[in-house]
């Protein structure tokens, strides 16, 4: 694609971004664990919050992956010419588009079957803080039109031309203006491409930009990713690295019912991590905070701790369809969240092998 369709993509953009934002203040934000949400920019898996300061990870001082590398223990695949999925762009660059000093790859995803393909993820944030995410570029390899587009129906969405097969644009607001979503999906073949860029009032993380703005720079890093995607954008399984190489797989897969054997980790220079371990149908997600402004909003008070032995004391839940837990370890936090498969059974309480899987989990991570 030449930069004069670049530009007139990207205009088409600013304009059904500008429009769709006035349409859409009252949409309500929705969340998807599996990275299909609109607002999964931003989605906490392990603790059900949203927002720039929600998410799975912890602040590290280092330096942004410029290269479009991750840091070391981040889930890179082994092989050189293996599609990364964050490799379509250098972090210097989408740090220059979204007009902030620097981003960080802090969330690395990959699973089986979504939204019609298998979907690989990466997020950015300002931060060093693996887990949380302000920006997100996925892609869907081996999906077809409806499935990818299904996310879309009934919703205010409107066409761009000039890119891919078909491109929709979507703009979403919470019901009080707290969190503001902006994002372009295109299919090209049987490959989609999803960006979106997610605004929080929380301080930190992306900054606000007005509506012309954004669309033109979420239009942009769509056109420029598509012109980049190789021909067959399909990610390898990986496998777990740094703290998460130590938990136990097979008790994980006895515990919830499916081998996970596709593995993505972000580690951060001062003892964050982020590690996603998915099969088929189950999934285990871990995060360690370290940060101070991490840590504190997610202590858990004496009143809701629900296992007393588990680390310094644990809420752990399974209300949300899925098991989640938040530990007191220490100055620091773990959030563990686990979705088991569907032969196992919808849970109504935690069971003792549940509560023998987190233990385990938390010795893994250093707890």
């Amino acid at each position: 694609m030449g930069w004069s369709r670049r530009l007139a993509v990207t205009a088409g953009a600013v304009a059904l971004l500008t429009t769709a934002a006035c349409s859409s203040g009252d949409s309500e934000a929705s969340d998807d664990e599996g990275g299909g949400g609109l607002f999964a920019g931003v989605h906490d898996e392990g603790t059900e919050e949203s927002g720039t300061e929600s998410g799975e990870g912890a602040e590290a001082e280092s330096g942004g992956e410029t290269d479009g590398e991750s840091s070391a223990g981040s889930g890179e695949p082994a092989a050189e010419d293996a599609f990364d999925e964050c490799g379509l762009f250098p972090t210097a660059e989408l740090a220059t588009i979204f007009g902030v000093d620097t981003l960080h790859i802090t969330q690395r995803l990959v699973y089986p079957d979504e939204e019609g393909g298998r979907l690989a993820g990466c997020g950015y944030f300002t931060e060093d803080v693996p887990g949380v995410s302000g920006l997100r570029i996925d892609t869907v390899a081996g999906t077809d039109e409806a499935a990818f587009f299904a996310a879309y129906e009934g919703m205010d969405t409107g066409p761009l031309e000039q890119l891919g097969d078909r491109a929709e644009v979507l703009a979403m607001t919470s019901p009080g203006g707290e969190v503001r979503t902006r994002e372009v999906r295109v299919i090209a073949g049987s490959t989609g491409l999803r960006v979106t860029h997610t605004w929080d009032e929380v301080p930190g993380g992306l900054p606000e930009m007005p509506d012309a703005e954004l669309g033109q720079a979420v239009a942009l890093v769509a056109a420029t990713a598509l012109e980049r995607m190789p021909a067959d954008p399909v990610a390898p399984d990986g496998t777990p690295e740094g703290p998460c190489a130590g938990i136990d797989l097979g008790l994980a897969a006895e515990v919830l019912g499916e081998e996970l054997g596709m593995a993505r980790s972000v580690v951060s220079g001062t003892g964050g991590l982020r590690c996603q371990l998915t099969g088929a149908e189950a999934s285990l997600g871990v995060t360690v905070f370290t940060a101070p402004h991490m840590v504190e909003p997610r202590r858990v008070p004496a009143g809701e701790i629900t296992v007393a032995d588990l680390g310094d004391g644990a809420r752990v839940a399974t209300d949300q369809g899925h098991l989640d837990a938040l530990v007191n370890d220490g100055e620091r936090m773990v959030a563990i969240s686990a979705l088991h498969a569907p032969a196992v059974g919808v849970l109504d309480e935690p069971r003792p092998a549940d509560i023998e899987l987190l233990r385990s989990v938390l010795a893994s991570v250093g707890g």
